[in-house]
Formats: structure tokens, C-alpha cells, sequence
């Protein structure tokens, strides 16, 4: 296989919206979601440095707390999107009794993948740090999808990691981004092939991880459900408990909407 044709390969294998069912709809709606939700009961506004996009949009249930915190990171491939993208997500939690956090975090090509997690960590640390006056009772969850996911999960590794974190859902996500380099994805985010494999948390030691949740769709791309099924074998042989959930019916889009994506 020739080089143009390669990258062409990988660049299909890892686009989302060429395997999905029309994702623009979804997007629209979930949107719209998040709009309606907002109306009737407004997040917090929390942020935690100078930019646009440090900060987070918390939903607390109605009645006293304290909490526990979901804490959610947007898809976006690291260049789109933003918190309220998944603010809709904070309704079944809330009826849960739980309190959720939609997570902004800067995008490229203002900003390197590295500074993106870096602001994860910050939002996280900020709220830990104010969970008491925020009614919340210190029991922290992270959650991402799709590029989120990844931005999640390296919060949660090196040297400088988040701690105390209960458990990680992660939907969708990709695990390993050497795939990506070269390709249209890669374009703003100028990645090499070394920091490509330092931000690839299957490249990582994963012990020591929280619980991991994995969730992934039926029409997810092939390759995102092999990085899945790829991080549940090695999370599994580092001694982290972790649980693969695959569902029927959906979408690398539309799997945020259903109920089965939820942990247990």
C-alpha cells in the first residue's frame, strides 16, 4: 500500500462521522438537550483561569447535598466543541442524586494536547478544592467520550496525575493516537510520532488506575472498538478492574443518549 492510500486507509478507520447515522441530527439535538436543560435548571458557571475555555458548567440536584461529581470532558477530536456540548448528559445524573460537571478545556491549534490535560487536572483540583461550599461530598468520578475519553484517562497517568478519582467512564474513546499522524485529524494538532506514543495512554503503564468503565457503540468505527477491547486487555493485565461495555444499535454520536451507557 502506498503512503496516499495508508493515510487515506487511516484517515476513513478513524473518522466517526463516515460510520455514523447522521451525526449532524444528533449534534442538533443534543444541543438543543442542553439548551432546554439549562432553562429550567441553570449550571454554575466555575472557572478556574483567564481563558474562555477554563471553566465548567456545574448541575447540582435540587435539595440539600452534599453530592457526589460526575466531572464530563466533550469529544471534539482536541478541536471542537465545548462544555455545553454535553450538558443534556447531566439530567439522568441528577436524577440519580449526583451532581455533573460539563469540563471546557482549550482547543487546538491554540493549544497542544499536553495543555489540554493540564486543564483537565486544573478543573478537577478546582473542584475538589471548592467541593465543600459547592455541596459536594468529595467522591469524584471523570468521564470523557471520544477525544475526551483520551484526556480523561491521561489525566489519570504520569507523573503529575489526578488522585482520589473513584472511577473513570470513559465512551468511545480512542487509546492510541500513533494512528492518527499525518492524517487531516493530526493537522492542528501537529503531533510526531513521539508525542503521539507519550500521549497514547496504550503506550502507558496503567497501574494504579481507578475503575474503569468502557463503553462503546455498535456503529462505533471498527478501530475505536479495537482500541477499547485493546486498553480493557492491557487495564486488565496492569490489576486494574475494568468493565467493557459494548451496545447494540448506536453510534460513535448517539451512544451518549442511552441510558445502557451509564455505569452500573
Amino acid at each position: 500500500m502506498g503512503l496516499d492510500q495508508d493515510r487515506a486507509a487511516r484517515e476513513r478507520a478513524y473518522s466517526p462521522s463516515r460510520w455514523a447515522r447522521g451525526f449532524e441530527a444528533t449534534l442538533a439535538r443534543q444541543a438543543h438537550l442542553g439548551a432546554r436543560l439549562r432553562e429550567r435548571h441553570p449550571p454554575r458557571r466555575l472557572s478556574d483561569g483567564a481563558g474562555s475555555r477554563e471553566g465548567l458548567n456545574l448541575f447540582l440536584p435540587e435539595g440539600e447535598g452534599p453530592w457526589p461529581l460526575m466531572v464530563f470532558l466533550h469529544g471534539g477530536y482536541w478541536q471542537e466543541l465545548d462544555a455545553a456540548a454535553t450538558d443534556f448528559m447531566a439530567a439522568p445524573w441528577l436524577a440519580r442524586g449526583w451532581a455533573f460537571a460539563s469540563l471546557d478545556y482549550p482547543l487546538a491549534p491554540g493549544a497542544g494536547i499536553e495543555a489540554m490535560v493540564a486543564a483537565c487536572r486544573q478543573g478537577v483540583a478546582t473542584l475538589r478544592r471548592e467541593a465543600s461550599a459547592l455541596g459536594l461530598d468529595g467522591c469524584i468520578h471523570l468521564g470523557g467520550h471520544s477525544a475526551g475519553a483520551q484526556l480523561a484517562l491521561m489525566s489519570c497517568l504520569g507523573e503529575v496525575r489526578l488522585t482520589g478519582i473513584a472511577g473513570l467512564w470513559l465512551i468511545s474513546g480512542i487509546y492510541d493516537l500513533r494512528p492518527l499522524v499525518g492524517t487531516y485529524i493530526d493537522a492542528p494538532l501537529g503531533l510526531d510520532d513521539e508525542r503521539a506514543e507519550r500521549l497514547s495512554p496504550l503506550c502507558q503503564d496503567l497501574k494504579g488506575l481507578p475503575p474503569l468503565t468502557l463503553v462503546h457503540g455498535e456503529f462505533d468505527p471498527p478501530a475505536f472498538r479495537a482500541q477499547g477491547e485493546a486498553l480493557q486487555e492491557r487495564a486488565r493485565a496492569g490489576g486494574v478492574a475494568v468493565e467493557l461495555r459494548p451496545l447494540p444499535d448506536c453510534d460513535h454520536f448517539d451512544i451518549l443518549e442511552r441510558p445502557g451507557a451509564l455505569p452500573r
